[in-house]
């Protein structure tokens, strides 16, 4: 019989600031380099709970791509670990697809999968409180609550609409899943979100909603 991994989620960053100016906002430690780009536990962990409860077989194969679920996890693991599990999670929960709807499609179950535990629940009380545009502003903060290098710029097009940055984006589909359903967590309908632009230092996405 298959069972699920047990889940450990952070606190929530989403706290109280005030309102976003119009010009662009930078997010994260631009000053700071790091020597390994890693993905942290609580993030592998919340892929996992993404991906349902887990036959014998995925197990192998996520054991063969270095995330043994049966020994526990590491406190952090390599971004282009993470990537090729994210791939294969993909290939899982939406199988059929093209790769980028993959990922897109995970990255709205991950957000889903985050609000069903305590803490996040909590958190996403939370994101209802401060709104979209908050939300967004807070990007970088919450992703480095799951890795070590993450970066965002925040430039205010409308009243709701908006270009953000973020860098080192493997897989654009997984950043326009999670940031649309992260929204959508927020109060914000009708929620688009476009890949504009990858390249090697990141990625550029539009955002709108009503």
């Amino acid at each position: 019989m298959s069972r699920c991994v047990a889940l450990r989620w952070p606190a929530s960053p989403w706290l109280a600031r005030p309102p976003l100016a119009d010009g662009p906002r930078r997010r994260g430690n631009l000053g700071d380099a790091v020597d390994e780009l890693l993905i942290f536990s609580q993030t592998v962990e919340g892929l996992l709970r993404a991906m349902g409860p887990l036959p014998p077989e995925a197990r192998a194969r996520l054991r063969a791509l270095g995330i043994d679920v049966d020994k526990g996890l590491r406190p952090a693991s390599p971004l282009e670990q993470f990537v090729a599990v994210l791939d294969y999670a993909g290939s899982l929960v939406a199988p059929g697809l093209p790769p980028h709807e993959q990922a897109r499609a995970l990255g709205r179950r991950f957000m889903d999968a985050y609000q069903e535990t305590l803490i996040g629940r909590a958190m996403v009380a939370a994101m209802r409180v401060v709104g979209p545009w908050r939300t967004l502003d807070r990007l970088a903060k919450k992703f480095r609550t799951g890795n070590n290098f993450s970066q965002t710029s925040l430039v205010r097009l409308g009243p709701s609409e908006a270009r953000l940055w973020c860098n080192h984006v493997s897989r654009p589909g997984w950043y326009v899943g999670v940031i649309s359903r992260g929204l959508e967590l927020a109060g914000a309908a009708a929620v688009t979100v476009t890949a504009l632009q990858q390249d090697e230092g990141g990625g550029t996405f539009h955002v709108a909603w009503r």
